[in-house]
């Protein structure tokens, strides 16, 4: 059964990688070349992979003293900082970190329950959850952090990079994302270590309460964490603009105004923040090869704009 798990793990890895326009060529055969000797090592049971997601899938597996927990395996590397941020957290909002083999990209952590997605669907239940979590993962010193450099010139490249190639059905969109991505990049300061993509899926139960997982780990604002709060909720959206037109735009603006409130950063700023992460994340679904959920974030995003012009 655990070479089953381990060899349908690593189809999954192949197949997400064959739908993808980026290259994971070397990430897939490092995942497929330490998989088997991690759990080896470790003495972990596979029981199952995990979908969703655009990486290697995560594997639920049975700790030597029988604990449930979760291997995430990557790159050497590309973990490196979020297991930083995780240890230094101690299970303060965060996960917490069982083992981490850093010259093989491999992270135990602790097995929390379901989604908050599966519990909250609303923004306003999201953003009640969540914010308090942030709030205890802001507490991780900026030193652990990745260095602070201009998110918001990275998420400019971005749309630059990529609106071109996916964006032709949301240009007003774009246009608004890319003079606010310009306006956040004058001003942006260094004040936390940002979780970095702290929607409803990485948020997990744990016993009565939440626990964030996979942060970023890099140090930026508050704001940018609060406007990725605001950036789902497109089914929401949607729900609310089939009923009236434009209950959409106030249902995120009433949610943007409550993240500053309970965030304590300026509202305007989450808004932007919320919007050009929209954008590119539309744009980055389709590049990893989900282009129906894509285009739910393009098209909200675009109704958006049209409506802010």
């Amino acid at each position: 059964m655990d070479s089953e798990v381990i060899a349908a793990a690593i189809d999954e890895a192949r197949r997400r990688e064959a739908i993808s326009d980026r290259d994971l060529g070397a990430e897939v055969a490092h995942y497929g070349s330490v998989l088997a000797k991690v759990c080896d090592v470790w003495a972990l049971t596979p029981t199952e992979w995990f979908g969703g997601g655009v990486n290697p899938p995560p594997l639920a597996v049975i700790a030597p003293d029988g604990a449930p927990a979760v291997l995430k395996i990557q790159l050497p590397g590309v973990q490196d900082v979020a297991a930083a941020v995780l240890l230094a957290a101690g299970g303060d909002g965060y996960v917490r970190v069982l083992d981490w083999d850093a010259s093989r990209g491999a992270l135990l952590t602790e097995r929390l329950g379901g989604t908050l997605w599966g519990v909250r669907s609303d923004l306003v239940g999201q953003v009640r959850t969540i914010v308090p979590l942030l709030r205890q993962a802001w507490a991780v010193p900026v030193a652990i952090g990745r260095a602070f450099e201009s998110k918001a010139s990275g998420l400019r490249g971005i749309l630059a990079d990529l609106g071109g190639r996916y964006g032709e059905a949301a240009p007003t969109a774009l246009e608004l994302a890319v003079g606010y991505a310009e306006q956040l990049a004058a001003d942006e300061r260094a004040e936390v270590v940002c979780h970095g993509d702290p929607h409803a899926g990485n948020v997990l139960r744990r016993g009565d309460g939440w626990a964030l997982i996979d942060p970023d780990g890099f140090v930026g604002e508050r704001a940018y964490d609060l406007g990725v709060v605001l950036r789902d909720a497109c089914l929401e959206f949607a729900d609310a603009e089939t009923g009236r037109a434009g209950a959409g735009v106030a249902l995120l603006r009433d949610g943007c105004q409550l993240l500053a409130e309970l965030g304590g950063a300026a509202p305007e700023r989450v808004w932007r923040w919320g919007f050009v992460e929209r954008v590119t994340t539309g744009l980055y679904l389709h590049w990893f090869g989900y282009p129906d959920e894509g285009d739910r974030f393009l098209t909200t995003a675009e109704t958006i704009a049209r409506a802010e012009a």
